[in-house]
C-alpha cells in the first residue's frame, strides 16, 4: 500500500459517509466545536482545493472561516470533483517526495497526502457520530495513520489544528487510537 492508495481508501470512507446524509442531517452539531456537518464537508472540500493548489505551485493559507457557500446546489457533486482532482493530482510522479511551502513548513507531498488521509477519516468519523452511526475505521489504514503521526505529534499539538490528545481505553482499535490522537471526546467514539 502507498499513501496514494490510502488517500483513495480514506476518500472512499468521507464519500460513504455523505451519501447516507438525510437532508435534516447536514445542519447537525459534529464533535467539531462550533461546526456542524455542513460546514466539516465544506472544510473538507476546501482542503482538497488547497491541496491541488498547492502542488501546482501555489501558497496556501491555513483556513481560519469556512464558507458553507462553497457546497453549491449539489454538496455531494462539489466533494466528488474536488476528491477526484485531488487523488488525480496526488498521483503524479514525483508528489511524493518533492517539497511543498505548507502551513506546518517545507513539507514533502507524502506528509501532506498523510494529512489528507487523517483528515478524511477523521472528519468520515465526525460525521457519523453526528448522525449516531457507528463507523468502525479499517484497523490496517487506522494503524498506518498512527504511525505516520508518531513522529509529528509534538508539531500537531502545537499548531492549535485538533483538540488536546484524548486517552484511549486501554482495548481501544487503531481506529479509535487514532481518533484520540486527534482529539475526540471518547463519549463520541464507538468501538
Amino acid at each position: 500500500m502507498t499513501f496514494w492508495d490510502d488517500y483513495v481508501a480514506s476518500s472512499t470512507i468521507f464519500g460513504q459517509q455523505l451519501m447516507e446524509l438525510a437532508d435534516d442531517e447536514w445542519f447537525f452539531s459534529t464533535p467539531c466545536p462550533e461546526w456542524d456537518v455542513r460546514t466539516i464537508v465544506a472544510h473538507v472540500i476546501l482542503g482538497e482545493a488547497m491541496f491541488v493548489d498547492l502542488l501546482k505551485g501555489g501558497v496556501i493559507e491555513p483556513l481560519t472561516d469556512i464558507d458553507v457557500s462553497i457546497l453549491g446546489p449539489n454538496p455531494i457533486a462539489t466533494w466528488r470533483g474536488t476528491a477526484v482532482a485531488a487523488i488525480d493530482a496526488a498521483s503524479q510522479q514525483e508528489v511524493e517526495t518533492k517539497k511543498y511551502e505548507h502551513p506546518l513548513g517545507n513539507i514533502d507531498g507524502t506528509t501532506i497526502i498523510g494529512l489528507r488521509v487523517t483528515e478524511n477519516l477523521v472528519h468520515a468519523s465526525d460525521i457519523a457520530q453526528a448522525c449516531g452511526r457507528q463507523i468502525d475505521l479499517p484497523e490496517d489504514l487506522a494503524d498506518r495513520c498512527l504511525d505516520f503521526w508518531a513522529p509529528l505529534t509534538d508539531a500537531l499539538s502545537a499548531s492549535d489544528m485538533i483538540g488536546d490528545p484524548v486517552m484511549p481505553p486501554e482495548d481501544a482499535s487503531p481506529g479509535t487510537r487514532l481518533l484520540c490522537l486527534m482529539g475526540r471526546e471518547i463519549n463520541f467514539l464507538h468501538d
